[in-house]
């Protein structure tokens, strides 16, 4: 039984986050009605605190991700909750796709290709750029793909860079400054970044780049709406099932609210854009909304994981700098195939700001030391520590896949289960990082460098796009096949994952599928 129905809006858009934000900006800005629908609280730049305690609050908080594969864990860790979302507590690396990265099936005869090429997208990866403002130096960067200036200069190289980029030397391999949507000097009414290794814990002055400075303020100056507390668990359609006809949502009671609306676009994380069209089964979907190719869930990706360790002979510095890095690798990024039985590209992220204790911390990159011998650790790496990360390709198959669960949420809802299992050639590629990470590190000094297990991180597809409706959810709009007026907005959307961060390309898509939402207005709107 409806409890409320609201008054009908242009557009309704589920999910706070960078997608949804930004989305959100673009759309009221081109005069559309526009109103947000968040699953958690109200957040503001006061509870971003440096600590890591503190930092939890703005991960995940909602029903339990049910996970199963040899590749996960990433769910609770990558979701966010409240106004934000995950980017209040994103490491703001700021990379593109390369130009094969878009055609892995035709030049490798796996995965996917996209339905765009990189050319497609260059002129939306140079305006989100300086939309998000980001700093870096590419002439250095020399592999990633052409682009325009970086709108800063790079951050300053920190002495644990300088203690890794030894070893890369050494080995032949170039360390370059990152790339950052963090500012390295006062960009767009934003202060520039002191370099205190807080990120991991939200960023109240606004040096990196997150909605509560930037996309929100945007937002609300043109009118747009957002309501916290209302967690959407149904896209309604019309009785042809051709159009939506707005949302369902549960509010903290568990009272069920209806908006009607024109446009619908799910911007929530990956696992939860899929989810929420699987929720949507109706008479006309009986499989969920956009499933008519059969693949909604489907091809679920991530990077695979692995983080390099060490204790340096000179002072590192470690606690200072930014969460996500502070150099990079991508030589050797587009040999898909530098082995045989290994496939997929990688990166190298290297010199993470690192405090002692929680998650990502100095104490459990050794979980097997206690007593003294942890203390004695401590007491070194507080001042000697040195750690990279490299990301790998996962090769997208429909086998690793997004379902819902027997399994029910506090609202009596199927909750969703995450399987993803890496593919062996990307295990084997993954092999060959961990060997030349530890390589690397002996390289630059290092006596007994570990490398941590391989685990995942960044989660993507699951409502993949494409040009024929039999094999794949969306248009490269984002616009479902089966629903005219139902559109996607986040990495649910991709193919194939690369292996770098997802986030530029994410927003470069936002930034397009909102110009043809503007640009078609009147047969969306009808």
């Amino acid at each position: 039984m409806t409890d409320h129905t609201h008054d009908p809006v242009d557009v309704v858009i589920a999910g706070s986050g960078i997608a949804g934000s930004t989305m959100a900006a673009e759309l009221a800005e081109a005069g559309f009605s526009v109103l947000v629908l968040e699953a958690g609280p109200e957040r503001k730049l006061s509870e971003m605190v440096s600590s890591q305690i503190w930092s939890r609050r703005l991960r995940w908080a909602g029903p339990e991700v049910i996970e199963t594969g040899d590749l996960v864990g990433a769910a609770n860790f990558a979701m966010g909750w409240g106004t934000g979302g995950a980017g209040l507590h994103w490491y703001a690396n700021w990379y593109r796709l390369h130009p094969d990265d878009f055609r892995v099936n035709t030049l490798h005869g796996k995965s996917l290709d996209w339905p765009i090429t990189y050319d497609d997208l260059r002129p939306w990866y140079d305006h989100a750029q300086t939309y998000f403002g980001v700093s870096g130096d590419a002439k250095a960067d020399q592999w990633s793909p052409q682009s325009d200036p970086y709108p800063m200069p790079p951050l300053p190289l920190s002495r644990q860079s300088q203690a890794l980029k030894k070893g890369f030397d050494a080995v032949g391999l170039a360390l370059v400054p990152n790339s950052l949507a963090v500012n390295s000097q006062s960009y767009d009414g934003r202060a520039g970044c002191i370099l205190d290794g807080w990120c991991d814990a939200g960023c109240p002055i606004g040096a990196l780049a997150n909605p509560l400075v930037l996309q929100w303020p945007k937002a609300f100056k043109a009118g747009a709406k957002l309501r916290h507390h209302a967690y959407v668990s149904k896209i309604t359609t019309d009785p042809s099932g051709k159009r939506a006809t707005g949302v369902e949502y549960l509010d903290e009671q568990g009272a069920r609210h209806v908006q009607p609306a024109a446009i619908v676009i799910p911007a929530c994380h990956t696992i939860w854009n899929a989810r929420l069209l699987l929720l949507s089964a109706n008479d006309q979907h009986p499989d969920g909304l956009g499933n008519g190719s059969g693949l909604l869930g489907r091809h679920f990706t991530s990077h695979a994981l692995t983080t390099i360790h060490g204790l340096f002979p000179d002072e590192t510095e470690p606690y200072r700098g930014v969460t996500g890095a502070n150099t990079l690798c991508l030589e050797g990024y587009d040999d898909k195939t530098p082995a045989k039985g290994a496939f997929g590209s990688r990166a190298w992220l290297a010199a993470q700001a690192t405090k002692p204790n929680d998650l990502l911390g100095l104490a459990l990159a050794r979980p097997e030391l206690y007593g003294a011998a942890l203390d004695d650790y401590m007491r070194r790496a507080a001042r000697h520590y040195g750690n990279m990360t490299v990301l790998c390709e996962e090769t997208s198959i429909p086998e690793n896949r997004i379902e819902l669960d027997s399994q029910k949420d506090r609202f009596g809802l199927p909750a969703a289960k995450v399987t993803n299992t890496l593919p062996k050639d990307n295990a084997a590629r993954s092999d060959l990082a961990r060997a030349e990470g530890l390589k690397i590190f002996k390289a630059a000094g290092v006596s007994a460098p570990w490398a941590g297990q391989r685990a995942p991180m960044h989660m993507m597809g699951g409502t993949i796009m494409g040009d024929d409706p039999a094999t794949s959810v969306t248009n490269s709009f984002g616009q479902t096949h089966d629903v005219e007026n139902l559109f996607l907005a986040g990495a649910s959307l991709f193919p194939t994952p690369g292996a770098v961060n997802p986030t530029a390309t994410l927003a470069a898509l936002v930034f397009r599928t909102a110009k043809h939402i503007s640009d078609n207005r009147a047969a969306l709107l009808r």
